[in-house]
C-alpha cells in the first residue's frame, strides 16, 4: 500500500484544522462545521460527475482511483530480467514452453503476450493486440485521473455559489440581526469547504493517478518490446541490450 498518500491526505488535513485551533483553541473547529454547507458543495460536485459520466464510466473511474493505494511499481531493471530469462527459456525450449509461465507473473499484459507467443500468434497480431491491451489500460487510469480533477473544479464553484447564496440571504435579512450570522457563515463555510475538497482531496489523488500512470508506462513498452523480440527470435543478450536502451533514454 502506498503509505505516502495515506500520510499526504491525512497530514494536510490536521495542517488545516491546526491552523484553525491555532486561532482559538480546539472549540473553535466546531464552528466550522455546518452540514448544510458541506451537502451543498459535495452533493452538487457529486450531481454533476454523475450528470458527466455514465455509470459504467464512474466504475471504471472508481477502480482506477485504487490505484493511490497500490504498491510501487516494479522496478523496470526487474522486468528486464524477467524478460531475458523468458528469452533464455524460449531459445532452449521454443515458444510453446512459454506457455508454462503463463499467468505465474503480476503483470497482465506479460502474461497476455506470453499466451499469444505460445499459441503462435503472428508476431504483427501479437503487437496489435498488446498496444491495445495497454491503451485500454491506460485509458482507464486517465479516466479517473480526468474525473477528480473536475472535481477539484466543480467543488470549489459550488463554494462560491454557496457565498453567492450566504449573502443574498444575508442582504434581505438585515432587518433581522439574528440571522446575520447563520447567513455569512453559511457564505464563507461552502467556499472554504470547496476549496479544502479541492486542494486536499480531488488534485492530490488526480496527480497521484498522472504519477502512476507515468510510472507504468515505461514497464510496459518494456513488457511489449521485449515479448516482440522474443518473438522475433532475438537471443537474450539482444533482447537485454535492446531493453536497456530504453532505460537510457528516460534518463
Amino acid at each position: 500500500m502506498a503509505l505516502t498518500s495515506i500520510i499526504g491526505i491525512v497530514f494536510s488535513t490536521l495542517l488545516v484544522l491546526w491552523g484553525i485551533a491555532s486561532q482559538g483553541g480546539v472549540s473553535r473547529i466546531l464552528s466550522f462545521i455546518d452540514i448544510g454547507s458541506f451537502i451543498l458543495v459535495i452533493g452538487c460536485s457529486i450531481a454533476t460527475i454523475i450528470t458527466n459520466y455514465t455509470f459504467k464510466e464512474l466504475t471504471v473511474a472508481a477502480k482506477a482511483t485504487k490505484v493511490i493505494f497500490a504498491p510501487k511499481p516494479t522496478p523496470p531493471e526487474q522486468i528486464i530480467d524477467d524478460l531475458v530469462k523468458l528469452a533464455v527459456k524460449a531459445r532452449k525450449e521454443g515458444f510453446i514452453a512459454l506457455g508454462e509461465e503463463a499467468n505465474k507473473t503480476r503483470f497482465h499484459l506479460l502474461n497476455l503476450g506470453v499466451g499469444l507467443i505460445a499459441d503462435g500468434t503472428d508476431l504483427e497480431v501479437t503487437r496489435e493486440v498488446l498496444e491495445t491491451a495497454a491503451a485500454t489500460e491506460a485509458n482507464q487510469l486517465a479516466l479517473g485521473e480526468k474525473l477528480w480533477r473536475e472535481i477539484s473544479i466543480y467543488a470549489p464553484m459550488f463554494g462560491m455559489m454557496g457565498t453567492v447564496i450566504g449573502l443574498v440571504i444575508m442582504l434581505r435579512s438585515l432587518s433581522d440581526p439574528g440571522s446575520i450570522g447563520p447567513a455569512m457563515a453559511l457564505a464563507l463555510l461552502t467556499t472554504f469547504y470547496g476549496i479544502v475538497i479541492a486542494g486536499v482531496l480531488c488534485l492530490p489523488i488526480a496527480g497521484k493517478i498522472r504519477n502512476y500512470i507515468e510510472r507504468v508506462s515505461l514497464n510496459t513498452t518494456l513488457i511489449i518490446e521485449g515479448l516482440m523480440s522474443i518473438q522475433a527470435g532475438d537471443n537474450s543478450h539482444v533482447v537485454h541490450e535492446k531493453l536497456k536502451a530504453y532505460l537510457l533514454k528516460r534518463g
